[in-house]
């Protein structure tokens, strides 16, 4: 490294030391213990920061939209929340319950009413995250669990007519972090482990780390994306219409939404403000492209499906694409082993006759795709009810980063005579909640400590929301595709309506995450997508096509020949990090880690906030035994990623080989963060005993389309 390199180098470390991902704060303590959740504060009038309705009296639009926002309904006067904590708290303890209390609970933390019976009588309970909770977070840290200090300083409440009293109650309440990512990111990152009672260090939400290393932050993605960049508040807190009211706390007519809604739609549905749902539905509704890929009729391989020739009595296999190209996290985000979010497909003759369907039974869902992440329990069973208690090992997350796609194989046995050209439909359906969660909240709100709650929300003039009632379900986005003699002459919708180039680079971004062995198959579709995008003279189309093939060839272990096509693609559009990303994860596939380390370097200077940059940094000049530079990488690295295994390997072994006296705690930090040993075991149990757990774990899961016969048919919310 020249000496220019390493003070620029040194000064991007310097850069994110300083940002508000910055290194961790001093906590403040209350007095009273609030761990294991991470929340700091000084000793603060818990009843004030509960009261909400002065703030009402000069921001009624503002309260309105919170009043009835998920923030509003954190705790336990939300039913779906309170059956999974009183689970938690009965089977591991209340004061381990801090963990989840400090984002959801924050002022019965604060009070101590948390390591005793939450009552229906207590008033806290109903308080949920109120409008001094974010306005008074004076300082976030990075990692998550409620990692934010509050502070004690005063509220003045202004005299309208004097400006300076105005201007000091607007200096108070939007301190610093309060526009930043980090503040969101201090509660939607999370993790459990020993303090909590785990065996096992065991990463969750975490909304933060997806967005950092996602194009919308500014991130260096291995695609090249046309994408502004946005943060937490821009995508969930878009600007509304003020009205009269509202006008003291407006900006150009307009406040900034407090509802949240995100996709709790089996909330929203029960609220009296119907732009509440609106607002959630919007969030859904397009968030995913969905459409139809390559076809194989016999041995016959196709890559647009208009174009295949099935016959009748052969083998059909096809695939159905997803392309998380509008959420700038993974989709569906939060809680990821949640969700009901899950592919729909169905096959009809030319005379609309059903041949085959995959979709939810009246009994079983096992041959159903879902977007969901699986984490199993002691025994390898997947844990279905989210009881962090008994999380043991990840199994597979098969949710969807930012500005990736996956695909899902389906085949079937076509009908001798099938009547062509054949339709072949496809959906992504969201549901909240699982039917097996929603049954189990369901049934703890029916108990007397449920109706309790119930009828303590409306005394406090909130809703009480009813988990038993059936949840609204959100189609996410669906094509229409049309296979064999007679396609052309019909039309195609949704993302199959796309065109032709579009199609193939999303099918091509797909199939790059097949096995190294079949990866090949994705060299059609980008020959094809390169040569169209030449037709119409695109450089950009022509560069996207370019760098998936240079991600082909790294992936098959051909350095050379991924930077020779990185160079392609740079003589149209000129440098571009994501070139540099591409070259490095090509050195590095083939430990060439000088070259890896150089292109790594350029990646990291271009994103200082994408953690991910550092970590590939920190492992390659670890890689060359150059210690020093791959402490500095992890170091930075784990100021915004403070539990990542990779970047604590890379920092403890840099410590080892410099001999330093505190390498031996950062080893056993790093070891106590990596993945449980026992997971390769509980997952090959899983496999051996679930149909699931075999069939999602591969890259691209295969399912087998069944003849129709009873189903339960997804009515799709119509707005």
């Amino acid at each position: 490294m020249t000496n220019m390199t390493r003070r620029l180098f040194m000064g991007m470390l310097l850069w994110v030391a300083g940002c508000s991902y910055g290194a961790p704060q001093p906590v403040r303590s209350t007095g009273l213990d609030l761990s294991p959740s991470l929340m700091g504060a000084p000793v603060l009038d818990v009843s004030r920061l509960a009261k909400t309705d002065d703030c009402a009296d000069c921001h009624s639009d503002v309260a309105s939209h919170w009043m009835h926002s998920a923030h509003a309904y954190a705790s336990f006067d939300n039913p779906w929340y309170r059956a999974s904590v009183d689970q938690f708290r009965a089977q591991r303890g209340k004061e381990e319950s801090r963990f989840c209390a400090g984002c959801h609970d924050p002022l019965l933390l604060m009070s101590g009413d948390i390591d005793g019976e939450v009552e229906p009588d207590n008033e806290l309970a109903y308080a949920g995250i109120t409008c001094l909770v974010c306005h008074s977070v004076e300082s976030t840290r990075p990692d998550g669990n409620a990692s934010f200090t509050l502070t004690d300083a005063p509220v003045l409440l202004p005299d309208p007519a004097k400006p300076e009293e105005i201007e000091a109650h607007r200096a108070r309440l939007t301190l610093q972090p309060l526009r930043t990512a980090s503040l969101c990111g201090s509660c939607h990152r999370s993790f459990s482990g020993p303090a909590i009672g785990n065996e096992n260090h065991l990463a969750g939400i975490d909304d933060l780390g997806d967005w950092t290393s996602s194009a919308f932050a500014g991130a260096v993605q291995d695609r090249l994306t046309s994408v502004e960049e946005n943060g937490c508040q821009g995508c969930h807190m878009s600007p509304e219409t003020a009205s009269n009211a509202e006008m003291a706390g407006a900006h150009d007519g307009s406040v900034s939404s407090h509802r949240w809604a995100a996709s709790h739609t089996a909330m929203t549905t029960q609220l009296p403000d119907p732009k509440h749902v609106t607002q959630a539905r919007g969030e859904l509704e397009g968030a995913v492209i969905v459409d139809i890929g390559a076809v194989r009729a016999g041995q016959r391989r196709y890559v647009l499906p208009e174009e295949s020739r099935p016959r009748g009595g052969e083998r059909l296999v096809f695939d159905v694409l997803l392309e998380n190209d509008g959420t700038g996290h993974r989709f569906p985000g939060g809680v990821r082993d949640m969700h009901d979010v899950w592919v729909e497909v169905e096959v009809r003759d030319a005379a609309g006759k059903l041949l085959a369907v995959s979709r939810p039974t009246d009994d079983d869902n096992e041959d159903v795709f879902m977007l969901r992440a699986t984490v199993l329990d002691a025994a390898a069973e997947p844990e279905v009810l989210h009881q962090v208690h008994r999380f043991s090992a990840p199994a597979f997350d098969r949710t969807l980063p930012a500005h990736d796609a996956q695909a899902i194989r389906y085949s079937m046995r076509l009908p001798p005579g099938a009547e062509m050209p054949l339709q072949v439909d496809a959906r992504l359906l969201h549901r909240k909640h699982s039917l097996q969660f929603q049954a189990f909240a369901c049934t703890a709100s029916r108990t007397d400590r449920g109706i309790g709650f119930a009828l303590g929300a409306e005394t406090h003039r909130k809703v009480a929301l009813d988990p038993c009632v059936e949840q609204p379900v959100t189609e996410i986005g669906a094509a229409t595709a049309w296979m064999g003699r007679g396609a052309s002459d019909r039309e195609p919708s949704g993302g199959a309506a796309r065109p032709a180039i579009e199609r193939l680079l999303t099918q091509a971004l797909a199939l790059l995450h097949s096995k190294q062995e079949h990866v090949h198959v994705a060299k059609p579709s980008i020959d094809r997508a390169l040569r169209l995008a030449r037709d119409t003279a695109s450089p950009l189309l022509e560069a996207q096509a370019l760098v998936l093939r240079a991600r082909l060839s790294s992936v098959q272990g051909r350095p050379q020949e991924a930077v020779a096509f990185t160079r392609r693609a740079e003589a149209l559009i000129g440098p571009n990090p994501v070139l540099d990303r591409v070259r490095g994860d090509a050195y590095a596939r083939v430990w060439r880690w000088r070259k890896a380390a150089a292109s790594y370097q350029r990646v990291a200077e271009a994103a200082p906030r994408d953690w991910r940059a550092w970590r590939d940094l920190a492992r390659a000049y670890g890689s060359l035994s150059d210690d020093q530079n791959a402490l500095a990488a992890a170091d930075t690295g784990l100021r915004l990623a403070p539990r990542d295994e990779s970047l604590l390997r890379s920092r403890a072994l840099a410590l080892q080989g410099l001999g330093r006296p505190d390498a031996t705690r950062a080893r056993e930090r790093w070891l106590a963060h990596r993945a449980p040993d026992a997971q390769p075991q509980l997952l090959a149990t899983c496999e051996q005993e679930h149909d699931r757990c075999r069939r999602d774990r591969q890259p691209i899961p295969h399912y087998i389309l069944s003849p129709p016969r009873k189903a339960i048919h997804a009515s799709v919310d119509p707005g």
